[in-house]
Parts: structure tokens; sequence; C-alpha cells
């Protein structure tokens, strides 16, 4: 269907079929890449975007929602150069590090400064004011403090008018969403990857089949013989590609996965008693298991803090 739409002051007809969400419209057939997608549940908050005003969650949010709907997006708060005190008091108190949930931030907190500013002036709003406004928000770095004062800065007001410097040289990409990740990268003929996880704690997975002309990988086939236990909610099982990321979430969710589910606990106090379930039968169990971990391994084992 055809759902016409006004995007950073900017006329948009889009295609959609009615399944897509928000952020897949304005990352996939928009290019506005700013915002991300993360979580995909409404947890961390970088999907965040404006609609006639108002904060939503790109990535709960239905694409129709958008239908003759006015959308702000982080790539829409600047005017050229000229930041919205937000950004300048983000880049000037630190307010981010890596920078890949910033663009959520700074959204939601224009949003608040500027119902602040009219209700308010330019009193200060408490610490838990501004803790309950950005609630919804996750930075992995820990940039939290810097956050804090710098969405306390803009509402005093100094950073009005341009005032306030701006040091670090990646910032202003960083709080405008024009900074490039490789998440953002798009390439002729580029493939996508989507993972099917478990959507079981504790269970034995079937062989997985994928349907003729799908490129896709049984993950658990890869590792040891006979082990097609999955141990936790989430864990990947499979991954496909496709020619979009939409494209590919639909196969990977389509996939038919059989799973038979095992007994399993989350108590402590149920853990440690006799004949409870077991996440790994053997210490070499474990070791064989697939592995979550995002780091390197360790050279050598870990023989406590001798420090």
């Amino acid at each position: 269907m055809e759902l016409t739409t006004t995007v950073n002051d900017e006329p948009r007809v889009v295609e959609v079929d009615g399944t897509e969400a928000a952020v897949e419209v304005v990352r996939d057939r928009l290019g506005l890449t700013g915002t991300k997608l993360v979580c995909g549940s409404g947890v961390c908050g970088a999907c965040t975007m404006l609609v006639d005003g108002e904060p939503v969650l790109g990535c709960l949010t239905p694409a129709t929602r958008l239908r003759d709907a006015g959308v702000t997006t982080v790539e829409g708060i600047a005017h050229g150069d000229d930041l919205h005190p937000v950004q300048r008091a983000f880049a000037h108190h630190d307010g981010l590090q890596c920078g890949y949930c910033t663009p959520g931030f700074v959204v939601d907190a224009v949003a608040f400064h500027d119902r602040w500013r009219v209700e308010h002036g330019t009193d200060e709003p408490a610490r838990e004011t501004i803790a309950a406004a950005l609630a919804g928000h996750l930075c992995r770095c820990g940039a939290y403090e810097g956050v804090f004062r710098a969405v306390a800065a803009a509402c005093r007001g100094e950073h009005d008018d341009g005032a306030g410097t701006v040091e670090r040289v990646d910032a202003p990409a960083k709080v405008t969403g024009s900074a490039v990740y490789t998440t953002d990268v798009s390439l002729p003929g580029m493939l996508h990857a989507a993972f099917r996880r478990s959507h079981v704690a504790a269970g034995i997975v079937g062989p997985i089949t994928f349907p003729p002309g799908v490129a896709g990988v049984d993950l658990l086939a890869q590792e040891g013989p006979g082990d097609r236990r999955v141990r936790w909610a989430g864990q990947p099982i499979a991954v496909v590609a496709a020619e979009s990321p939409a494209e590919a979430r639909r196969l990977a969710r389509e996939l038919d996965v059989r799973v038979t589910t095992q007994p399993f606990v989350v108590d402590p106090a149920e853990a440690v008693r006799p004949g409870a379930p077991l996440v790994y039968g053997s210490r070499a169990d474990r070791k064989a298991a697939p592995s979550a971990g995002e780091g390197g391994s360790m050279p050598v084992p870990w023989d406590g803090n001798r420090h």
C-alpha cells in the first residue's frame, strides 16, 4: 500500500506492506540511518523518533501510524550547522561515548527540553525529573552522568544561541545522526543477515531445513556432534541472508523450527537441590557448548584477583 507522510518537513511517499515497523521504513526505505534498530522490543530507546511532536519507539510503532503524520528523526533536529541546544549540550558535556544510542537520547531529550522550557523557563529540572523523562533509554558505554549534565545545562539555557564549545571532533556527527556505523552501510549486491533465536530457555532443537533458494546456516549443526540443546531464551539457532533486512527477518521468522522443551529452574535455591535440571552436564559440556561472548578468550585461565 502507498503511504504518504512528512519526514523532517519533507513530504515523502513510500510503499509498505502493512507489517513493517516505523523504524524499518525510516531506515531501509528513506535512508535515515540515524534512527537505530537495536533491541527491537521497546527496551533500549535507540529507535526513538517524534510523530506529531511526541516521542515514540520506532520498533514498536507500526509504519501505518506514519500515514499523514509529521515525523522528526534525529537528522531533522538541527538546522544545517545550527545545532539544537540539547545537541550542543550533549557534545559539550560528553553526554555520549560510542554514540550508537545517542540519537535516541537526543530526540527524547529535545522533546523534554522543549516542553520544559515552555512551562518552566530556565529553571533547572531535578535529576529525578530528567531520569524519568529518559527512563526508556540504555547506554552500554555508561555515559549517563554526561547525559544528566547535558540535559540540565540545556534546560538552564546555557546552550541557547549557539553557546558552548564542541571540542570532540566526533560529537557533531553523533548528535545529528550522521555518524555511520557498520549497520548503516549498504553496498550494491550486499546481503543482510537475520538470526532465528530460541523462544525457550531449555530444549532440544531438531534439524533445520531451509526452503529452496534461501541462504542459511543451522548454527547448532556447527557445534559438537549431537549437541542441539538450547540453554537460554534468545540463543541463536540459525541465520539466514537476504537482499533486505526486512526480508531476512521474515525468512528467519518463518523457518520451520521444532523444539522439544526441557525443564529448567531460575531460582538459585531450586538449582542446588539434588536432581535439579542442569544447564551443563559436565565441565567438558560447558566448554563445548556454543558461546555468546562478544570478546576474545583470555590467554590463560583466570586465577583470581591478586591486587
